[in-house]
């Protein structure tokens, strides 16, 4: 899909940190993960539809550098889902709101993080398999 944003941005936050804070923005947001993986931290979610929107995929990757890590972040539309000319600005939008909610984590008082899920991934089925490994199996 030619309207990808990818955004990549460097923290000053421990790789378990900010790999937290993620899930506590996730979760708290409704965002349906699709997977996770707590091994590789990556993790594929998306949003639901709204009155102007048919809804966003995002995949996340936090990547260790030195002590700090680097947030890679790729905002789409949803697979299927009709296309616009302004689906690009539209998917910049949400990536921008997405690291605007997680930039208030840590400048809040956002605690207690959630407990650390489990690693999984939603298959085409709906079928849940462990996923701490290789490529994202699910969809």
């Amino acid at each position: 899909m030619g309207a990808e944003k990818h955004v990549s941005t460097e923290t000053y936050f421990p790789v378990e940190e900010l790999w937290s804070a993620l899930i506590h923005v996730v979760q708290r947001s409704g965002y349906d993960i699709g997977g996770l993986s707590n091994e590789m931290h990556q993790m594929f979610f998306r949003s639901g539809k709204s009155a102007t929107s048919w809804g966003h995929m995002y995949a996340v990757t936090v990547l260790p550098s030195g002590s700090e890590s680097t947030l890679n972040l790729t905002v789409t539309g949803i697979p299927g889902a009709p296309t616009s000319l302004m689906d690009g600005r539209k998917n910049k939008k949400a990536a921008q709101k997405f690291l605007s909610d997680l930039e208030a984590v840590f400048q809040g008082d956002e605690g207690p993080f959630p407990e650390p899920v489990e690693s999984f991934a939603v298959l085409s089925d709906g079928t849940t398999v462990p996923w701490t490994e290789g490529d994202y199996p699910g969809v």
